[in-house]
């Protein structure tokens, strides 16, 4: 299954903030320590690189997430979930079902404006012990969320959503 094509809006975006930050610094040092300790020709050819670091942004920031989209799936079996990603080194990771402690949904602030969410999964006796999903749909990830804790926990949910806000929900998952 594909991630949510908005998902490579929404990692321009972020590229472009942290570029534009780091630029933003490196600018700064760069013009003050020029002033501070009369860099002269040093000056000129910190701004070459400041230049060439900015090209570089910009075609990181526009060119990369479609092309990291394209490389972006995952797969869920009856046992396990399969993740693959990577542009230049490629990554497959099965997640078995039975080591799931838990499954965390993340919601950023960016995510949110865009109706995506990131799925983490939380895993028992592995070397890496989470796994991220990120740019699915809200409705898909918190489907996907709830399925798999459903599936992890003898085919029942943990809880019932009461059926009207403010009401109170018994253990057998009854209103009262």
């Amino acid at each position: 299954m594909r991630l949510e094509p908005d998902v490579i809006a929404l990692w321009r975006l972020n590229g472009g903030i942290e570029w534009a930050m780091l630029l933003g610094l490196a600018f700064v040092a760069i013009t003050i320590g020029s002033i501070i300790l009369s860099l002269g020709m040093w000056f000129w050819l910190l701004l070459a690189a400041w230049v060439v670091m900015a090209l570089l942004a910009v075609v990181q920031t526009i060119w990369y997430p479609p092309l990291a989209y394209r490389h972006y799936a995952y797969r869920i079996a009856e046992r396990v979930i399969e993740v693959r990603h990577g542009v230049w080194f490629r990554e497959s990771r099965l997640v078995p079902l039975s080591r799931i402690q838990h499954v965390d949904l993340r919601q950023g602030l960016f995510e949110r404006s865009y109706g995506l969410a990131t799925l983490v999964f939380h895993t028992a006796g592995m070397h890496e012990s989470s796994t991220v999903l990120p740019g699915l749909a809200l409705a898909t990830a918190t489907d996907l969320r709830d399925r798999l804790m459903a599936q992890i926990h003898g085919g029942r949910p943990l809880r019932r959503e009461s059926p009207h806000p403010g009401e109170a929900v018994s253990e057998a998952g009854h209103g009262g």
